[in-house]
C-alpha cells in the first residue's frame, strides 16, 4: 500500500479537495454537485472549509496531493446557513454549468430551496450531526486508507460529543445501500422521493 498520511482540511485545501470530489463522477453521475463541473465544487469547497462546524479528513499521498477524502458537518442547520449566506457566490460558480445545459436551473433551484426547512422538500437530513461525502481518487491505490477516512472523520465527531450522525444514500446505489444495512448501529430511519424520481434512504449511526 502506497504511504498515505490522514489530517483535517484547511481553507487552502479546497482546489484538491474538489479536483479528488470531480474524479468520482464516471462512477456517481446523478446530483446537481457534479453536472455544475469543478469550478461550482471549488467554489464551494471554499464555502465550506470556512465554516466551524464542518469536518473534512483528507488523505494525501508522499508526494503531498489529496488523494480522498471524508466529509461531515456538527450541524447540519448551521451549514445550510452558511451555503444560504453565500449564495451569490455560489450561484456565480454555477453559471457556467447553467449556461452549457440550461436544464440544470431547475435542480440548482430546487436545491437551494431545500436549504430551507420552511419548504418541506427534503434532499438531505437538516437537523443535528450528517456525514456527507466519501471521495477516493480512482487511480490511486488504497481502499484500506479509504474506509479509515470515515472512521477517522466519525471518531472526531463522537470525541466532539456527536452520538449519532445521519446521512442518505439512493437507492440507486445497490451495493452501498445494501452494506449500511448490514451495519451494526445503522438503521434505516426513513425512504423519500427526490424531485428528480429518485428514492433516498435516511440513514442514522450510533457513535461509540
Amino acid at each position: 500500500m502506497s504511504e498515505i498520511r490522514f489530517r483535517l482540511a484547511k481553507p487552502s485545501d479546497a482546489k484538491q479537495i474538489a479536483n479528488c470530489h470531480w474524479h468520482v463522477r464516471d462512477r456517481y453521475t446523478e446530483g446537481i454537485f457534479l453536472l455544475l463541473g469543478k469550478a461550482f465544487l471549488r467554489a464551494y469547497y471554499k464555502v465550506i472549509l470556512d465554516d466551524p462546524n464542518e469536518i473534512i479528513v483528507c488523505a494525501e499521498n508522499k508526494n503531498g496531493i489529496i488523494v480522498g477524502f471524508s466529509s461531515g458537518s456538527l450541524d447540519a442547520e448551521s451549514q445550510a446557513k452558511t451555503i444560504r449566506k453565500h449564495k451569490t457566490r455560489l450561484g456565480f460558480a454555477a453559471l457556467q454549468g447553467i449556461i452549457r445545459h440550461p436544464s440544470y436551473m431547475r435542480g440548482v433551484w430546487q436545491r437551494f430551496k431545500s436549504l430551507n426547512p420552511e419548504t418541506g422538500k427534503e434532499f438531505i437530513h437538516m437537523k443535528g450531526a450528517r456525514s456527507e461525502y466519501l471521495c477516493w481518487n480512482k487511480d490511486e491505490p488504497g481502499s484500506i486508507s479509504m474506509m479509515l477516512l470515515d472512521k477517522i472523520k466519525f471518531k472526531m465527531m463522537h470525541a466532539l460529543g456527536i452520538k449519532e450522525v445521519y446521512f442518505e444514500i439512493d437507492r440507486q446505489n445497490e451495493r452501498i445501500f445494501n452494506a449500511q444495512l448490514r451495519m451494526k448501529n445503522t438503521e434505516l430511519v426513513n425512504e423519500y422521493q427526490l424531485p428528480d424520481g429518485r428514492t433516498r434512504g435516511l440513514f442514522k449511526k450510533i457513535l461509540s
